[in-house]
């Protein structure tokens, strides 16, 4: 039960972090300070384990919301892209939802 709430807690965080990105690139677009420092992080041409541990970080952390964003603004731009990216925030709220839902009623069974 230890692991499995463990497990549970991490993917919640790395959800966390990809929502707070993916706002900020909303709010501010792409050229703020976080996209910046959030962009250091990836390494093209990984050299050692730390390399790719921080390139497994990064995508897990702040990878989607970085390349989702990146796509709908070259593809629409303008508001119209901010508009499509928002869009796909409230679908991918809405998936979660009733993800966390099944799960939580599968939970439920299983412990009563």
């Amino acid at each position: 039960m230890i692991v499995y709430m463990g497990i549970f807690y991490l993917v919640g965080l790395c959800l966390m972090f990809q929502y707070v990105t993916a706002f900020v690139f909303l709010v501010f677009g792409k050229n703020n300070p976080y996209a910046r420092f959030v962009e250091k992080f990836y390494e093209h041409h990984p050299k050692d384990w730390y390399d790719k541990f921080m390139n497994f970080f990064y995508i897990m952390n702040y990878g989607v919301a970085h390349r989702v964003y990146e796509k709908v603004m070259t593809k629409h731009g303008g508001i119209k892209g901010k508009f499509r990216y928002a869009g796909f925030l409230f679908m991918a709220t809405i998936v979660l939802i009733i993800i966390g839902n099944i799960i939580n009623a599968i939970e439920i069974r299983l412990t009563s």
